[in-house]
């Protein structure tokens, strides 16, 4: 039952828990020998009962109660109520409550009382002196029966008073009888406070229903309206501030209602007003008692349903069987069509037949005498080794001509573009539906042999990029980027090679970009501001940015600041002059005010610790007296181009559609990136379902399909009118992370029904896309989805997958994305696959902004081409940051010890999805912390697990492993298996538990903030299933940024194309080249192309002024434009400022960055992103006289790494152009990779070593 109000005087209160105690308060022992008992190592959490000696003799308590109702007759003075039972209390001294003797698994084990009857009823027992008046009696092993809270409804004292009711007392005749709580043994107190931190907060969430009107209570009022009510109602009041502070003085107290809301609702059933309390949607929304409040869908459809053509080309696969086709109805494939047709897709009947290397359709064209003309697609005969290396390939090579040379005998040189047939990429395993198509590919024959016109068998004649597909003709309507194994939408720029186009440097005076630069003998990226830019002697001058945590160490604790950013930097009036090779890609910076930083009130994503390229600042590096002091900035140069704030984004803002959407990490994560907003979510866990909801930004605006994605298809198809279901036509971007146990190495059996089911999933994403037709598509997965299953050796998913999208006409492309390269702890590696429907910019594969060594970073890819050349490499570069370690997770949070209390006042999640046994508790004491990572193994070798804990089949693998604090965590799975071998560790490195339930969310991205919805076990599991949120954000921000190049007439109805790009052609009559035709129009030999500046930094900045110790809180202020255009000399505007400074202290104003003249100059090639600013070259290099031998373009490994550690090293880079440069570049990104190795099997620093 639960107390309505006081039933005695409030003096005779004690007062509730003033603090909640973190600290492990047991006696544990460390093991020295094989003989230490079990009891010994977990003393402190056991009842003193189970091996103690009362001083005073124990009194049963049936004895016991007979004399507390003497006394209380001879107490009690006036008439009594016949009809009532007199209420006796009795007070309960040095008390510990813990499980039953009799209890199988945990007798004797303290426990906190707010677990009495969650998440089942149990038998709990309590030992103690009992009091009323002078009478006392020790009691010992008292069966607990109810539990009650006096002090619901006082709005004038936050205090509660606890009371239980024995087995015994429940059943007496005369007398209603409960015992008072007062003062717990030190042994019991680190579980009894919380309990009544629990209590206290029972009764403010009761109060505070019953304070409102029936169906209204819902979580978000626990973000913030709950504790404006409760700062109003208990104003001034010492007690509540003692309890709140206890809870961190947060404000939103979502998560930890969440955590005790099977309590609160036993205690809302058990008052008078049960009807009333209960009476809201927060209880469903919680799912308290299985109540939810949204309604699961029938599970109809059993097997995987697919489209036509996406059974077409999964039906044959390993789980094909569990297919089922589904044809779409006459209303829906209108619609489809009407699509279809405002994106640019092809019109196209269903499959055109099956895969097959030959080309059948299009004769051969022989010349003749008729010379070879600039545009033609051209057919050669492979040689033998190339059809060696090609897989004995039977088929002719086509090639598109670019430019021809006439040589002196008459014949002609031909410069070529190789064409591949879908068997000649990444997709050569798949069943693909048009063997009529082919691509067009980035690959030319420049750096290769002489291809003659005498090689030439004739010609083709293609349909490029046809409006409708035809049965009987060869057509392109796709460009293979080789090195990236990406299908893009054919541009007319795509018929240059690289090798033919000039790059430009894309940077202006204002931007904020990385320099490389080595620190301690390692290479990195600063930040820093572009000054000027000389052409004339490739080099750039900039301005430095210092880190305040990492540069300013001393200046910051001078400036009393703590807690600082790793992503804060330092205003300064130093510069330098660096090679234009040092300067990679943009970054964003934005300044904030004193306030914001102090109290830590960053704005979003500028938070993420630099995770996206976002960094801050607030001060400036001054010098006085000459002494070094830090000063707050008021305003920075005008031509400073500061950061964008992503939250504001919101033209062009996509409608999402999430399948296998879980708890919504993913979807929550391209949100942030500011791009789109998600609709409608598909999920068959109701309790993901309800997590998705309860962090929605706008619950009532987010459709939520509890139920299968097979029966939401069905009701797509069948055109079912439901609220739930999005039509074609309301969903621009779908994203997926289809079921991965399917693919997971740790599944046992990948035969088994369940896993072939999961694995037939993988189509429903292709299904999606192919009746919505979205604008862009997201799918996420474990790497090894891209593997070959033992038998099925012709088969390879992601290959099919690729080509299924391909065929629809969609752009793609896939990539391997490390959690820990986006600011995450975990060692978590996945597939990204994204698409983008024709002509759109596609979703760039996000750059790393955090890095591990080569030591602990193994080689891998994707997979393999027909002519054996790895494909999807994982990717190794300078980034600003290294990795953040596994010690990230407990930052702030407090020893909890083995967690047995299962309680954490200011950090509710931080208890363990299951509570380990007391043999596993004592085993775990056992492992050493010293060195790190060490497990059962490494404990067992020593002699530290006596007998009485050895397990079998444990001394080998991972099995009871501690995380290494400095290293990464591993992959956080569904469940926490310590004694799992061939799973990651999950021991904590410092103390004997498993990694906790908030530290697993932090793992994964989550915020501390954002409730999961279910019993520990789901919580876990939904944590485990989900995207790590920093990749997810990293991905939005992609997105985001492929929106903004999309052209300015885009609108979720379709796309026009944007202006035609302009190239330079060499001329025809070049001395020493003969007479050279190229493919595109000429525009005007050698022209130069002024690099372009960004349209997604803001247009107008301000010229900055600054306040000695932060004296000015205004935001950023105008000021009058610079008079000068051309910086020669760095102005060095601290240095005049520290004169004035030093007399007196008071504003100041930073003269602006003046503005350098903009010119081309010859760089190495940078992102594709930047290609815009490109022309067209002649080449210039000598040509080798061997034959061409078409490929995938792979780079040269041994001067790679030669010249990028020249590069870094010394700072000096060639001004030339670098279009023939033998460097390897990593993905659409320019940077030199400074090795990559050959053998994927073997970490990249052994390869590299035992080649030297």
């Amino acid at each position: 039952m639960a107390f309505k109000s006081r039933m005695l005087d409030a003096g005779d209160y004690t007062g509730p828990s003033l603090s909640a105690r973190s600290s492990r308060a047991s006696n544990t022992k460390s093991i020295t020998n094989s003989g230490t008992s079990v009891s010994q190592l977990t003393k402190g959490d056991f009842a003193r009962s189970r091996s103690w000696a009362p001083p005073v003799p124990i009194t049963p308590e049936s004895k016991a109660l007979q004399t507390f109702k003497n006394e209380w007759k001879r107490r009690s003075k006036g008439p009594r109520d016949p009809a009532a039972k007199p209420l006796l209390i009795i007070d309960v001294h040095d008390f510990e409550i813990y499980c039953a003797p009799a209890s199988d698994r945990r007798a004797y084990e303290f426990i906190s009382l707010h677990f009495l009857e969650v998440p089942n009823p149990k038998k709990l027992c309590f030992d103690g002196f009992i009091c009323v008046g002078t009478v006392k009696h020790y009691v010992q092993a008292v069966g607990v029966q109810d539990c009650s809270i006096e002090g619901y409804g006082h709005a004038q004292s936050p205090g509660i008073i606890a009371y239980i009711q024995s087995v015994i007392a429940s059943k007496d005749q005369t007398y209603d009888i409960w015992y008072r709580l007062r003062n717990a043994t030190p042994n019991y107190r680190r579980f009894h406070k919380p309990f009544l931190w629990v209590a206290q907060l029972g009764k403010h969430v009761l109060d505070y229903i019953e304070e409102r009107p029936p169906c209204s209570v819902t979580l978000e009022d626990f973000r913030t309206a709950f504790h404006f009510w409760l700062a109003s109602r208990f104003q001034g009041n010492i007690d509540f501030q003692k309890w709140h502070t206890a809870f961190n003085d947060q404000t939103d107290f979502r998560v930890s209602l969440h955590a005790y809301i099977e309590y609160i609702y036993n205690q809302a059933f058990n008052l008078p007003n049960s009807t009333q309390l209960l009476n809201q949607p927060l209880w469903g929304e919680c799912m308290a008692k299985d109540l939810t409040i949204i309604r699961p869908q029938p599970s109809v459809i059993k097997k995987t349903l697919a489209t036509p053509a996406v059974y077409a080309c999964f039906k044959n696969m390993y789980f094909g069987k569990g297919l089922q086709e589904k044809r779409i109805t006459t209303s829906v494939q209108v619609e489809q069509e009407r699509r279809k047709r405002k994106l640019g897709f092809a019109n196209s009947p269903q499959a055109l037949g099956s895969h097959n290397h030959q080309l059948p359709l299009n004769r051969c064209q022989p010349y003749g005498a008729s010379l070879i003309r600039v545009g033609d697609v051209v057919a050669t005969t492979p040689e033998k080794h190339d059809k060696k290396i090609w897989k004995n390939t039977s088929w002719d090579w086509l090639a598109f001509v670019q430019a021809t040379q006439l040589l002196d005998d008459g014949t002609q040189r031909l410069f070529v573009l190789w064409i591949y047939q879908s068997s000649e990429t990444n997709i050569y395993k798949a069943e693909y539906p048009f063997k009529n198509e082919v691509f067009l590919s980035d690959n030319c024959n420049c750096m290769e042999g002489e291809l003659l016109s005498t090689d030439i068998k004739g010609k083709y004649n293609l349909d490029w990029c046809p409006p409708s597909i035809e049965r009987d003709r060869l057509f392109i309507r796709q460009t293979y980027i080789t090195q990236d194994s990406a299908f893009v939408s054919l541009r007319d720029e795509h018929k240059i090679c690289v090798c033919r186009k000039k790059d430009v440097f894309p940077h202006c005076p204002g931007d904020t970009v990385y320099m490389e630069r080595t620190l301690q003998k390692e290479k990195l990226l600063d930040p820093v501001l572009i000054h000027s830019v000389n052409t004339s002697t490739g080099l750039v001058t900039v301005r430095k940015l210092l880190r305040l945590r990492r540069d300013c160490v001393e200046l910051s604790q001078r400036a009393h600041r703590v807690n600082i950013a790793p992503n804060e930097l330092v205003f300064t009036d130093d510069y330098e002059s660096v090679a234009m090779s040092r300067i990679h890609r943009r970054c964003s910076i934005k300044l904030l005010t004193k306030s914001e930083v102090v109290r830590d009130q960053v704005p979003f994503p500028y938070n993420f610790g630099g995770a996206g390229d976002f960094w801050f600042m607030a001060m400036g590096l001054v010098e006085m007296n000459g002494k070094q002091h830090l000063i707050y900035l008021r305003n920075l140069p005008k031509t400073f181009k500061q950061g964008p704030d992503v939250l504001k984004r919101s033209e062009g803002t996509l409608r999402g559609l999430s399948i296998f959407s879980g708890g919504g990490s993913l979807d929550r994560g391209l949100e942030e990136g500011g791009a789109v907003k998600i609709h409608t979510a598909v999920d068959f866990s109701s309790e993901a379902c309800h997590t998705q909801r309860a962090n929605a930004k706008d619950p009532g605006g987010l459709h939520i399909y509890c139920g299968s994605v097979d029966d939401y298809l069905d009701a797509v198809l069948t055109r079912k009118d439901q609220k739930l279901i999005a039509r074609v036509g309301e969903v621009d971007l779908i994203v997926a992370g289809s079921p991965c146990p399917g693919f997971s190495s740790l599944q046992r059996n990948w035969k088994s029904p369940q896993s072939l089911c999961n694995a037939s999933h993988i189509s429903t994403f292709c299904s999606f896309v192919d009746v919505y037709r979205p604008l862009y598509g997201i799918l996420e997965n474990v790497v090894n989805m891209s593997s070959t299953r033992k038998g099925y050796e012709n088969q390879n998913v992601l290959s099919q997958v690729v080509a299924s999208l391909v065929s629809m006409g969609y752009q793609v492309n896939q990539y391997i994305m490390d959690a820990w390269c986006y600011s995450s702890k975990q060692q978590r590696s996945r597939i990204v696959l994204t698409i983008a429907a024709p002509h759109l910019n596609p979703i760039q594969q996000p750059w790393h902004t955090h890095r591990r060594s080569h030591e602990y970073t193994r080689g891998r890819c994707l997979g393999r081409l027909l002519n054996g050349e790895p494909f999807g490499q994982r990717e190794y570069y300078p980034t600003p940051f290294a990795h953040v370690p596994a010690g990230a997770v407990s930052s702030g949070l407090p020893n909890i010890g083995n967690s047995l209390v299962q309680t954490c006042i200011p950090f509710p999640d931080h208890r363990l999805p299951a509570p380990s046994t007391r043999n596993e508790r004592a085993l775990l004491t056992c492992i050493p912390k010293n060195p790190p990572g060490c497990g059962y193994n490494e404990a067992e070798r020593l002699g530290l697990i006596p007998e009485s804990l050895k397990k079998p089949n444990r001394s080998d693998g991972k099995s009871y492993a501690r995380i290494k604090e400095a290293g990464l965590v591993p992959t956080i799975t569904t469940r926490v298996m310590m004694r799992d071998k061939y799973n990651g560790a999950s021991v904590h490195w410092d103390q004997d538990r498993s990694i906790s339930i908030l530290e697993a969310r932090r793992a994964q991205g989550y915020p501390d903030d954002e409730p999961i919805i279910g019993n520990l076990k789901e919580q876990y599991k939904i944590i485990g299933n989900g995207v790590d949120r920093k990749v997810a954000f990293a991905i939005g921000l992609s997105l985001s940024q492929a929106m903004e190049k999309n052209a300015s007439d885009f609108t979720a109805n379709g796309r026009t194309p944007g202006a035609s790009e302009v190239y330079s052609l060499a001329d025809d009559t070049e001395e020493g080249e003969g007479n050279v035709t190229s493919a595109l129009p000429q525009k005007h030999p050698y022209s130069v192309l002024v690099a372009k500046r960004d349209s997604e930094y803001l247009k107008s900045f301000t010229i900055p002024e600054a306040e000695v110790d932060g004296s000015s809180e205004a935001p950023p202020q105008t000021s009058p434009p610079a008079q000068t255009d051309t910086i020669q000399e760095a102005p060095g505007f601290f240095k005049h400022l520290s004169q004035s400074l030093s007399n007196s202290i008071g504003r100041f104003s930073l003269p602006s960055l003046s503005k350098a003249q903009t010119s081309s100059v010859f760089t190495k090639r940078r992102r594709e992103q930047d290609t815009d600013d490109e022309e067209v070259v002649p080449a210039e290099t000598p040509w080798p006289s061997d034959r061409p031998r078409k490929r995938a373009k792979t780079s040269r490994r041994s001067q790679s790494f030669t010249v990028a550690e020249s590069d870094m090293s010394n700072g000096k880079d060639s001004t030339g152009s670098s279009s023939l440069s033998a460097q390897r570049r990593t993905r659409h990104s320019g940077l030199t990779v400074e090795f990559v190795p050959k053998q994927w099997n073997k970490r990249p620093e052994k390869e590299h070593n035992d080649r030297n």
